[in-house]
C-alpha cells in the first residue's frame, strides 16, 4: 500500500511524463510555487488538499477527476496513516 503523497507522485509523474513537462514548467501552468511542486515530487508534503490538486490538475490541462480516477486512490490501496 502507498501514502496518498506517493500516490499523487506517481500520477503527477505518469501525466508530466505523457506532456513531457518539467516540475517548473508545471508550476508555471498550475500557478503553484515551485517550492510546492519540488517538495511534493520529493515526497516531503504529507496532507496534499483538494485545493492543490485542483491546481495540479489545471495545470495539466485535466480535470480533478481525471487526476484522481485511479485504483491507487481507492481506500483498500491507500495507507492513510
Amino acid at each position: 500500500m502507498k501514502t496518498l503523497s506517493e500516490v499523487v507522485v506517481d500520477r503527477l509523474l505518469k501525466f508530466m511524463n505523457e506532456r513531457n513537462l518539467t516540475q517548473y514548467k508545471l508550476a508555471q501552468l498550475s500557478g503553484l510555487p515551485f517550492p510546492t511542486i519540488k517538495s511534493i515530487m520529493q515526497r516531503r508534503t504529507k496532507g496534499i488538499s483538494l485545493k492543490t490538486i485542483i491546481l495540479l490538475a489545471n495545470g495539466l490541462n485535466i480535470t480533478p477527476s481525471d487526476f484522481i480516477d485511479d485504483k491507487s486512490f481507492d481506500l483498500e490501496n491507500l495507507d492513510l496513516d
